[in-house]
């Protein structure tokens, strides 16, 4: 099938409301760490070809691949590391998979799954390979490696109690979320730069044209970084229009159009697939209480999720919306939890497993058109704890189960 390629998509949506956005930069300490570093992460750094640097692929979180060419029929496998347990992230680079899990950070050649270096980081929840580092976050600290030794760099310690929901570097500041807040911090030593509150909102990241963006439950923020000082909020868009709270998974930013997903935290009512611009909100509809991160392919949204409330995780329902409207081009229900939509080459990959403990649990992974939503295949998992981590690079799946890595070719 040849490949479906994105095209620019211009809004005429209505300007939201903007004021009184800049009250929530106000510091929360006046001690600032503004050094000049070292170490810069250009605005325009994103994956090469063979590449998949973080969960989303890129910066900007689009997970289409415009150069992978993965197996459109069942695939097989070609190497499998089962020997550290259950994967929860996977990057990609330099020929390398950077793989995490509750056992802690390994890193593999793609070619073959020779062992370059692992480490016992225990309950490693995201995982990044930037421009020759390795950043690990588990649920203390924020941790930059050498990516070719595993040598720590530097480590950074989250609060008690707080969670990181997401992270990024440019120009020598590594940003990220966690207790509601924006943290920027120093490339070349990992110390605090300075904080942003948001008003204990929790939020997520993307990066795109040089505009960084900030989702959290009610307003979608879009800044200019300023290198090692804090950034200048640009424009603010509400999110409203739902009577539950939506906590957003990370925003899909390409050619000027953002695709929201997110997960209902009452665990009351569907969460919105919605898409905006720079200018506001276009099209907001409700889906599945769980929807993670969407992709964007021509004139098409396309978007996984799946009912989280009471662990009913027994199906998930794959949907593609039109780009402009919002409305439904088809909809296709599979078995087991869902991950994202990674998208190579006119197909869908996803698929997920029940996240009981019993490791012996199988779970699935499905390939669908883009075009019509029909399955492909199916293929059986060692499971996985909710939505499978992969990667698609060159011809190959990079799948993370709960039994550890597996290639497929």
């Amino acid at each position: 099938m040849p490949s479906i390629r994105r095209r620019a998509f211009l809004s005429i949506a209505a300007v939201s409301g903007v004021a009184g956005c800049t009250d929530l930069l106000r510091r929360s300490s006046t001690d600032e760490d503004t050094s000049p570093a070292n170490r810069r992460v250009s605005a325009s750094f994103g994956p090469e070809s063979g590449e998949w640097i973080r969960s989303t692929r890129s910066f900007d979180n689009d997970i289409v691949s415009p150069t992978a060419r993965p197996p459109q029929d069942e695939p097989n496998e070609r190497w499998s590391a089962r020997d550290r347990g259950s994967v929860s992230d996977i990057a990609v680079a330099d020929g390398v998979v950077f793989a995490g899990g509750h056992r802690g950070i390994e890193a593999r050649r793609l070619e073959d799954g020779d062992r370059r270096w692992d480490d016992d980081d225990e309950n490693v929840v995201f995982v990044a390979a930037i421009d020759g580092r390795c950043y690990v976050a588990n649920r203390e600290a924020l941790v930059a490696r050498d990516a070719e030794t595993g040598d720590v760099v530097w480590r950074h310690e989250l609060a008690d109690n707080s969670r990181l929901r997401s992270f990024l570097e440019v120009d020598g500041t590594v940003y990220y979320t966690a207790d509601g807040a924006l943290h920027g911090v120093h490339a070349d030593t990992g110390d605090r730069r300075w904080t942003v509150d948001g008003e204990a909102r929790e939020g997520t990241l993307a990066l795109a044209d040089g505009t960084l963006h900030w989702t959290t439950v009610q307003t979608h923020r879009l800044f200019e970084p300023k290198g090692a000082s804090r950034p200048a909020e640009r424009s603010a868009i509400p999110l409203d229009g739902y009577d539950s709270r939506i906590r957003p998974s990370e925003p899909a930013v390409v050619d000027g159009t953002i695709a929201l997903g997110g997960f209902d935290e009452d665990f009351r009512h569907g969460a919105p697939v919605r898409c905006l611009s720079s200018r506001g909100t276009i099209w907001s509809r409700p889906f599945e209480p769980y929807v993670p991160t969407p992709a964007t392919v021509g004139n098409r949204l396309l978007a996984t999720g799946y009912d989280n409330r009471s662990g009913g995780l027994d199906e998930s329902t794959v949907a593609s919306f039109d780009l402009e409207t919002g409305d439904l081009h088809w909809e296709t229900t599979v078995p087991e939890p869902a991950g994202p939509p990674a998208v190579a080459d006119g197909v869908i990959y996803t698929g997920g497993g029940h996240p009981g403990e019993s490791a012996s649990e199988a779970g699935s992974l499905f390939a669908l058109e883009v075009e019509t939503g029909d399955v492909r295949w199916e293929l059986e998992t060692d499971g996985a704890r909710a939505g499978h981590a992969l990667a698609l690079v060159d011809d190959v799946i990079v799948l993370g189960t709960r039994g550890g890595v597996v290639v497929l070719e």
